[in-house]
């Protein structure tokens, strides 16, 4: 992943597409700054896990610029929040994703809240295992409904 993100930067420069380069720079950084503060060389997941931090920091700021009506900077973050998943896997599908939970529960003694970890483990292992990712935002509300 950093052999691609070196090679998007090259071509980004080559190609003037500064947004691009800027979210590569952004990404690489982070990167950099996991590697120095834990004194350790990152992996393939750990890069997914600082791409979707990023990603998050992102939705926050774009629903902010979007309350206070700055859409200028609306546009250009939905730009980058595009280039950013680029890098990431895709999301399963609810259906798909519904699909395991159901299975998930089905496999409960009893359909009780209490489950609800169990169940999110179960399924995020799932998931994951496919090469998947999975938010977990929408897992926990999606067992929170298949459990009640």
């Amino acid at each position: 992943m950093k052999d691609q993100l070196m090679a998007d930067y090259k071509e980004a420069m080559k190609a003037r597409d500064n947004i691009r380069k800027a979210v590569i720079t952004e990404i690489r950084g982070a990167i950099k700054n996991k590697e120095i503060n834990e004194k350790i060389e990152v992996d393939e997941k750990q890069i997914i896990a600082i791409i979707q931090k990023i990603q998050k920091e992102m939705n926050e700021s774009l629903e902010a610029f979007e309350k206070v009506g700055n859409y200028d900077q609306v546009i250009e973050l939905e730009g980058r929040l595009t280039i950013l998943s680029t890098y990431l896997p895709r999301e399963m599908d609810e259906a798909d994703l519904q699909l395991l939970i159901d299975t998930a529960v089905l496999a409960l003694e009893e359909k009780s809240m209490r489950y609800m970890g169990q169940v999110i483990g179960t399924v995020k292992a799932q998931v994951e295992s496919t090469g998947y990712l999975v938010n977990s935002g929408k897992l926990s509300g999606l067992v929170k409904v298949s459990l009640s």
